[in-house]
């Protein structure tokens, strides 16, 4: 099995948040034998121009054609993602999704649910825009530049609990999965469950660290209360791994800190991709 670390320190998506590009470079040095090290290029941080419907959106694109490249060389059986912004996701997923089709599931641990479009957004801020993006909702530009985007219904939301209104029509509209942070803490199996009865048997996990409550790990921008506890993360995904094959994850938006923040990144890597840190 060929694993890949993709240390990708995107920041334009944020459009001024240097501490997206210094946590992922703080993962990939503070986390021991990460196999495979690939490092995209990616334009150093300087202020962006205002204006357009993607902030950054030529850098970005020409990124996501970078860390492409880089998959398509490498060939991954499973990737590890250590982003900068949550757009960085783009490229890892679209891979998947074109290595295995209809039955890749995408968990999204997230406090948003990143389905903004150029058309919706009001900030212009791709990591807004991410999961539309991987829906191939992003524009012109970005669809051509990836691999095969996802369908609505291979999306299980978990934990996310701020939504823009078109963020709602659209879940709403497409009667996408979403499991809240207290229905995820009752039953840890629930997410695997309702994955498998879908008929899904290959998983890609993103986790924005948002999505996680800051007592016990603070390392995101300040996020909306009532995150799901790190704890509960862990055993969520541990029952995923019981009963489905996870190809991927990402971890995304990690601003630096204590060193005890990148001893929990690597349990997280640990309990997803077993025996991923020990080759």
């Amino acid at each position: 099995m060929k694993d890949i670390t993709l240390v990708f320190p995107q920041w334009q998506g944020s459009i001024d948040n240097e501490a997206l590009h210094e946590g992922a470079f703080a993962l990939a040095e503070g986390i021991e034998n990460l196999p495979a090290l690939n490092t995209v290029e990616t334009a150093p941080f300087r202020e962006l121009e205002p204006g357009g419907s993607i902030a950054g959106r030529d850098d970005i694109v020409q990124q996501l054609q970078n860390a492409l490249s880089i998959l398509e060389q490498e060939n991954p059986e499973r990737i590890l993602l250590l982003g900068g912004d949550c757009g960085t996701e783009v490229g890892p997923v679209s891979w998947m999704s074109r290595k295995h089709g209809d039955k890749l599931a995408l968990i999204w641990f997230d406090a948003h649910p990143d389905l903004n479009t150029p058309q919706t957004s009001q900030s212009g801020r791709f990591q807004g825009m991410t999961l539309s993006a991987i829906l191939g909702n992003a524009g012109p530009e970005i669809s051509k530049a990836m691999f095969n985007p996802l369908q609505p219904k291979q999306v299980f939301y978990a934990g996310a609990r701020t939504f823009d209104p078109p963020e709602l029509e659209f879940i709403s509209r497409n009667k996408m999965p979403f499991y809240g942070p207290g229905e995820l803490e009752r039953d840890p199996a629930w997410l695997a469950k309702q994955i498998e009865e879908a008929g899904f048997n290959k998983v890609y996990i993103h986790l924005d660290v948002d999505a996680v409550n800051p007592i016990g790990f603070a390392h995101g921008k300040p996020s909306p209360p009532a995150g799901l506890h790190f704890s509960n993360v862990l055993r969520i995904i541990e029952e995923v791994d019981k009963i489905l094959d996870i190809c991927g994850l990402g971890i995304t938006e990690f601003h630096p800190g204590s060193e005890r923040g990148i001893e929990k990144a690597a349990l997280l890597i640990e309990t997803t991709l077993p025996g991923f840190l020990n080759k």
